[in-house]
């Protein structure tokens, strides 16, 4: 897709459900299209292929959409969506997907029209893309994929290129965090080589262990591992996925 038009799955004002901005009001533009297969996936609909329309929902609630426009969009467009759906108590327009550094070129030309602060949810693997995009992010909530997330690609490729992300965006005048998914077998061997690798670039870089619903967590593995991850990390956080608990988008 070119600089100037994208495909998107929706754009739609809601709570952010995740991360250490959770609780916060955002306007969300879901890109179409992802470059990894995590067992995990909760939109797995923005995988493959382009979609004929996109939705934009004005309420919070699932299913209650209040218009379809048909893809792809121009930056101009959903420039105009962004400052229609914005209000007195939101923070940021959160670029999401699917993979939104997919985009890199359109995320860049949205940036030079939209002034209102941009919060970027990426899995950390285009590195490239993420020079590109740097200048006109302000939050980068950045995926660390451990080994067992199921994804069909290399892991040690993908570990590398998610830490030269999160050395970009750290680098750069954005917030950035990391974001690990607990899976039920994950354990601190496993998420101990992200840590130490977090630490080395920045140990004042948040992180956040996110159980991966619907799996039924374990508090103390969980605390286990926050102690392992503090003694390299000032910041660690457990942070459930909070938007199916208050059923919105």
């Amino acid at each position: 897709m070119s600089d100037q038009h994208v495909y998107l799955e929706e754009v739609f004002s809601s709570i952010q459900g995740e991360g250490i901005f959770v609780g916060v009001r955002q306007v969300f533009v879901r890109f179409y299209g992802c470059n990894l297969r995590c067992s995990y996936c909760d939109t797995s609909e923005t995988r493959a292929g382009n979609p004929v329309i996109c939705r934009v929902w004005r309420g919070c609630e699932p299913g209650r959409f209040s218009e379809t426009l048909e893809n792809p969009l121009g930056v101009d467009i959903v420039a105009d969506l962004i400052r229609d759906l914005w209000s007195p108590s939101t923070r940021h327009v959160s670029l999401t997907g699917g993979e939104p550094l997919l985009q890199s070129r359109f995320i860049r030309r949205l940036g030079e029209r939209v002034e209102m602060p941009f919060y970027l949810e990426t899995n950390s693997t285009l590195p490239g893309a993420a020079v590109d995009v740097a200048g006109v992010i302000d939050v980068a909530a950045c995926d660390i994929k451990l080994e067992e997330s199921g994804v069909e690609d290399d892991h040690g490729v993908l570990f590398k290129r998610s830490l030269e992300t999160i050395e970009i965006f750290n680098d750069s005048d954005c917030l950035v965090f990391a974001k690990i998914m607990i899976l039920p077998k994950t354990t601190v061997a496993t998420i101990m080589p992200a840590v130490t690798s977090i630490a080395e670039i920045n140990p004042e870089i948040p992180l956040v262990l996110q159980p991966v619903t619907p799996h039924r967590s374990n508090p103390e593995r969980l605390i286990e591992m926050m102690d392992a991850a503090g003694r390299y990390l000032r910041d660690v956080r457990v942070i459930p996925q909070t938007q199916r608990v208050l059923g919105v988008l």
